[in-house]
């Protein structure tokens, strides 16, 4: 795998409203060609005359296929959308961006890329290609494309720092084997590049059983932490607090996952009691829960919290009258896991918005921008050569001084803060070099102003 062309679109300059005052800024679209038809490009934000030994965050989003748009009108960009009611927004036009007040140019330079087949970039040859589609294959082509970069723009002694979001999280462990290189790496290069610290917002490497030796827990265990949380939301008598709900969970998963295993064997007393706590802390019956063995489904869990309503799976906060109308054939009793959630279906109109509004700004290409590529997503291929886990614990181990950061919000349905919990506690990581913040907030936690302070202050503590 090889870059075979690189173009670097006209500069065009900029200021941003940061934290400490005003930044200039050059911005540049960056292209880079991988043999057939695939490419990379990336939205870069470099700050005016920077000293020597300014770090450089480069960032992705997840789907796969999901371009960058999220984090860069969401969090990192100079300008971001701007959102009257982040947890009820509007669907239809017109939409606006703002000044970013959260901001980071005038701690670091910003390049967010998206990948093969995500917003500007071209897709693949699925035939000829197909390595791009893969985990470590992708690794590999995002690898080459920061070093390339790191290279043009003479920075290749500055400190790196990689964000990802959702997928990007799956994608950051094998970007730590990608970039560093060796005779079994994708790029068959011993490059020696190391990261100097991993922002893991949504993570999804810890949502399934491949990615560690020892075997899960319960997934209904895993997921009563973020469960509670929403609950708490939905309805604060209940609970002093969200996140006194969270850890009433956690502190109730020991037991939980004993009443599992005991299942018929356990005394019918008991099984009633944990069905009442189950009760308090999802909204589910008990009667129900008991029926089902005490356990539960994320779907059953999000049609109970409000009865009538359905709350999203990417963000509890969002809710949507009714449940989706499922379809017909091919496809019978399925709904959209995207167009039809309560978050996603809300937000993503004013996403797409805010990136029409952006390639105005900033003279960007006149094409379609996907916001997500479902032909890259489902084309995609999980095996790897190893697991997200061990290549962390490769990275730190090689690099003492690297630092990873977990940003988790309590409403996330989907990539649940207990999984994260869950998974630290059965690594071998050095976890006096781990960071883990949980947010009031969804999968996106920067979506609302309250915690997109908290995220961004964090963000500057651990860089600092």
């Amino acid at each position: 795998m090889k870059i075979t062309s690189y173009t670097i679109a006209d500069p065009v300059p900029g200021a941003a409203q940061t934290a400490a005052g005003t930044v200039p800024y050059r911005f540049t679209f960056e292209t880079a060609g991988f043999g057939c038809a695939a490419q990379i490009t990336a939205f870069c934000y470099v700050k005016e005359d920077a000293a020597p030994g300014r770090p450089v965050l480069f960032a992705t989003n997840g789907g796969p296929g999901s371009s960058v748009a999220w984090l860069h009108l969401g969090l990192l960009g100079p300008r971001r959308l701007k959102l009257e009611n982040p947890v009820a927004p509007s669907a239809v036009p017109p939409f606006e961006l703002e000044d970013n007040p959260h901001c980071l140019l005038d701690l670091c330079d910003l390049v967010l890329m998206d990948p093969p087949g995500a917003g500007f970039s071209d897709e693949p040859d699925y035939e000829k290609e197909k390595d791009l589609c893969s985990v470590d294959g992708d690794a590999a082509a995002v690898a080459l494309f920061m070093e390339e970069w790191l290279i043009r723009h003479g920075r290749v002694n500055d400190p790196i720092y990689f964000a990802g979001e959702s997928y990007g999280t799956i994608r950051a462990p094998a970007l730590c084997d990608a970039l560093f290189g060796g005779p079994f790496s994708g790029g068959r290069k011993l490059a020696a590049l190391s990261l100097s610290g991993i922002f893991f917002l949504g993570t999804a490497f810890t949502t399934t059983a491949s990615i560690l030796t020892q075997p899960q827990c319960e997934e209904s265990v895993r997921n009563l932490l973020s469960a509670a949380a929403t609950t708490a939301y939905h309805h604060p008598d209940r609970f002093p607090s969200p996140e006194a709900a969270a850890e009433e969970a956690w502190d109730f998963a020991p037991r939980y996952l004993a009443a599992l295993f005991a299942g018929r064997a356990l005394p019918e007393e008991e099984r009633k009691a944990a069905a009442e706590t189950l009760s308090r802390l999802t909204c589910l019956p008990a009667d129900k829960l008991l029926q089902d063995g005490l356990r539960y489904t994320m779907k059953d869990y999000r049609a109970a919290v409000l009865p009538g309503q359905e709350v999203g799976a990417y963000d509890g906060r969002y809710v949507m009258d009714g449940l989706a109308v499922p379809g017909s054939l091919p496809m019978p009793g399925m709904t959209d896991p995207i167009a039809d959630d309560p978050a996603m279906g809300r937000y993503c109109p004013a996403f797409c918005g805010g990136m029409g509004e952006l390639r105005k700004l900033l003279s960007l290409p006149e094409k379609n921008y996907s916001l997500i590529n479902f032909t890259v997503n489902s084309s995609w291929q999980y095996a790897s050569s190893r697991t997200a886990v061990a290549s962390l614990e490769n990275a730190m181990r090689r690099n003492p001084s690297m630092r990873l950061f977990f940003g988790s919000g309590l409403y996330d349905l989907v990539t649940v803060a207990g999984n994260v919990r869950y998974t630290l506690n059965q690594s071998r990581l050095p976890l006096d070099r781990v960071t883990v913040k949980e947010y009031r907030s969804g999968h996106m936690p920067y979506l609302g102003e309250e915690t997109a302070s908290q995220l961004e202050a964090d963000i500057r503590a651990f860089i600092r």
